[in-house]
């Protein structure tokens, strides 16, 4: 072999690299490659994060935070529609100042002397759970039979729904000190997902419902919060 031939190889050698040396350089840029994507991966999702977590900071900022001390003018006329829910006959009989529950679409005090005692649960021997249970009465034993929910007692006597105005029950809906020590949040919960607030939509017998839906009095609870929880003028 002449010296000639032995450089020409020796340079291939050095410039083409053989099939397992070009492998192995695939091999080692592959992992490098793989970092940088679920590097990639992991930013955007954190981006997401971020995004999702200020949506949900900025969306509950009204009802997380505490109402301003004065209720402001409700010019928009906020509180209205969820006035026509607290003071339809299925809310307000058992918002009473005097502790007698009232019954029926004309809101007359409770037949048998009923009395809801210091706690709005009825008075030893006569309790409210003793006609009224966990659901209401089957339709078979008539109109009229006792309705049912569960934890069935008068609001506090602080929440007075009966012969006041508009502007008394929207301070006390939106004061804690009035209206069970709840929050905003604890506020719309009440109107949206209480079993026993629940009822009032499905009373049972031949008992009329609030003039809007449950879903509809949450929305208009929460418009109301989201707008400070301003008040009527009377």
């Amino acid at each position: 072999m002449t010296d000639a031939i032995r450089s020409n190889r020796a340079r291939a050698s050095q410039v083409v690299p053989s099939a397992s040396v070009a492998t192995q350089m695939q091999n080692a840029r592959r992992p490098q490659a793989l970092q940088r994507a679920h590097q990639r991966q992991a930013r955007v999702a954190v981006a997401w994060l971020l995004l999702a977590g200020l949506f949900l900071l900025l969306s509950g900022t009204v009802r997380a935070a505490p109402l301003p001390t004065t209720a402001a003018a409700d010019d928009a006329n906020l509180f209205e529609p969820i006035r026509t829910v607290v003071q339809h006959p299925r809310c307000m009989n058992c918002h009473v100042a005097d502790g007698v529950p009232r019954q029926y679409d004309d809101s007359r005090p409770h037949a048998q002397n009923v009395h809801g005692g210091d706690k709005g649960f009825g008075v030893p021997g006569l309790q409210c759970s003793t006609c009224h249970q966990t659901t209401n009465a089957h339709e078979a034993a008539g109109p009229n039979a006792p309705p049912g929910a569960p934890n069935w007692h008068l609001a506090p006597k602080e929440m007075v729904w009966v012969d006041v105005t508009p502007r008394d029950i929207c301070l006390r809906l939106r004061d804690p000190k009035t209206n069970g020590g709840k929050s905003p949040k604890e506020l719309l919960h009440h109107f949206a997902e209480d079993p026993l607030v629940a009822w009032g939509w499905a009373p049972g017998g031949n008992r009329s419902v609030p003039p809007l839906t449950q879903d509809e009095t949450a929305a208009a609870v929460e418009k109301w919060l989201d707008a400070g929880a301003p008040c009527p003028k009377a």
